[in-house]
């Protein structure tokens, strides 16, 4: 509902002909983060008073996309529409359609009276606009910063989007250790749109995938400048760098999961919790069943690689620890010494790393159980994995054989191989999901309407995943996940728990 406000207002930009420092695209691109987000580029909150007892909207509440749409379009909310405020409706006169009893009618609006609209809540014409518009509180920076987005808003299509084609992206790894993953990625992926575009496309746009190595330098700026419109992908581990620079561009993003962020706000979604946060499903589950506490008198060992992401896992562990009174965890990036095993030993990195841990294991003649994520279940850990390790699994057993079936039946009728079963399914699950985000936004689609789209989807099967819910305020669409074994001969997966729902 917040801002039904700016509807009246802001598409009158168009009225505005006369060039002013508004009209600086970097002004446009700051008065965006306002419009969407409902923050300015400097990480203030907007904020709008509503009503007669001024109730205070901040922040993404307080978004005029919220209520006009990302577009500017309008729409319907709570029964009260929200008109069109883009250029082309605000910047002409409107006059009072027949037989309708309240007079609506208003001259175009310019650069002065939308101002007063926006902050004052008076239209065009002088009269009061409804409750249902806040009023905003803008510094003189922040006028001019909105003003020169309005200026040019649902004018230009979002890179990426052309009349016959729509260009995603995904950042894998091409080369290096992990390359036969980011291979078998790339390839259940372009299966995934390849099947969209022989039905047709969405709405007769051709899905275009471009692919860059995560390994090669500034791989997401290379990417954003072939022009992309959304990303998507598999096992992508993006440093802060990229991140920022994600953020910057409003960039829609649907991982699988990924070994930072998690729910809030933004352009960034998740298919599963992301690896840190596996750490505390881990660390929750092992602390619910901890019947004799043995965890309040002996510390978990974390093992992790000295990167980013194994900062992220052995931080979260420890956070999570801290919260449950439970002694902090030891951490280091191999086996730690001493003679007395810890109650079990919380390991991410390479499938390399954990092969080695497990042997220095059964060197040491020390039996403790290992949790790691399932994103490293390759081959390769099978023989070495025995009955030690648990792996933590976002998209669970119930209904197992139905969704392999799903799995294997696609990669048939496109002649690809089995290969890392949870990644080739969580790719998928997540061109599933993009496909159907896109179908939903129309063919007017843009950026921003995709986000607001997916924050919007409630329990949407994938039929190789449990179902996916977004929200406003949540961009974990599954959340929690399963332990699992790996079978020595086969490799089938068995429970090894219940599914585990991750607390807040």
């Amino acid at each position: 509902m917040a801002l039904v406000a700016l509807v009246l207002g802001l598409g009158m930009l168009g009225a505005c002909r006369k060039e002013t420092a508004s009209s600086v695209p970097e002004l446009a691109r700051r008065g965006r983060s306002l419009f969407l987000r409902g923050e300015s580029a400097r990480g203030e909150p907007l904020v709008g008073r509503l009503g007669p007892e001024r109730i205070e909207l901040s922040g993404h509440v307080a978004a005029c996309a919220r209520c006009h749409g990302a577009s500017g379009r309008g729409s319907l909310e709570g029964g009260v529409e929200v008109p069109d405020i883009r250029p082309g409706a605000l910047g002409h006169v409107r006059v009072n359609a027949v037989g309708t009893v309240d007079d609506r009618s208003r001259p175009a609006y310019g650069r002065t009276t939308l101002l007063r609209a926006i902050t004052e809540g008076v239209s065009a014409s002088g009269r009061k606009l409804g409750v249902a518009m806040p009023r905003y509180e803008l510094g003189e920076v922040e006028r001019e910063e909105l003003l020169a987005y309005l200026k040019q808003l649902g004018e230009a299509p979002d890179p990426g989007l052309s009349p016959t084609t729509l260009t995603l992206g995904a950042i894998l790894p091409l080369s290096g250790e992990r390359e036969a993953l980011g291979r078998e990625v790339e390839s259940v992926l372009r299966a995934a749109f390849a099947e969209v575009n022989a039905e047709g496309g969405v709405f007769r746009r051709r899905l275009d995938l471009v692919v860059e190595d995560e390994t090669a330098p500034e791989a997401t700026a290379k990417l954003l400048e072939r022009g992309v419109f959304a990303l998507v992908g598999g096992p992508s581990t993006t440093s802060s760098a990229s991140e920022a620079l994600l953020r910057h561009e409003d960039i829609p993003v649907l991982l699988p999961l990924t070994s930072s962020g998690g729910d809030g706000e933004g352009a960034r979604f998740f298919l599963y919790p992301e690896e840190s946060q596996q750490a505390r499903l881990v660390v929750q589950h092992l602390a619910r069943t901890d019947e004799e506490n043995v965890l309040r008198r002996h510390p978990l060992w974390v093992v992790r690689p000295e990167d980013e992401s194994g900062r992220a896992w052995a931080r979260a562990a420890r956070e999570e620890a801290l919260r449950r009174e439970l002694p902090a965890p030891v951490e280091s990036s191999a086996l730690p010494g001493g003679s007395e095993p810890p109650p079990a030993i919380l390991y991410t990195g390479p499938a390399s790393g954990l092969n080695e841990l497990l042997q220095q294991l059964e060197a040491r003649g020390l039996e403790v159980p290992v949790f790691a994520p399932a994103s490293i279940a390759g081959s390769s850990t099978v023989a070495v994995a025995g009955r030690h390790v648990r792996f933590i699994y976002p998209p669970g057993l119930d209904g197992d054989e139905e969704r392999r079936q799903v799995l294997s039946t696609f990669l048939g009728r496109h002649g690809l191989r089995p290969g890392h079963e949870a990644l080739q399914r969580h790719a998928y699950a997540a061109a599933r999901v993009l496909v159907d985000a896109l179908r939903r936004a129309g063919s007017d689609v843009t950026r921003a309407e995709l986000v607001q789209v997916l924050e919007s989807m409630r329990d949407f099967d994938t039929g190789v995943t449990p179902p996916v819910t977004f929200g406003v305020d949540r961009r974990l669409g599954v959340r929690g996940a399963q332990l699992v074994r790996v079978e020595p001969v086969g490799g089938q997966l068995q429970a090894a728990s219940p599914w585990i729902p991750l607390s807040p």
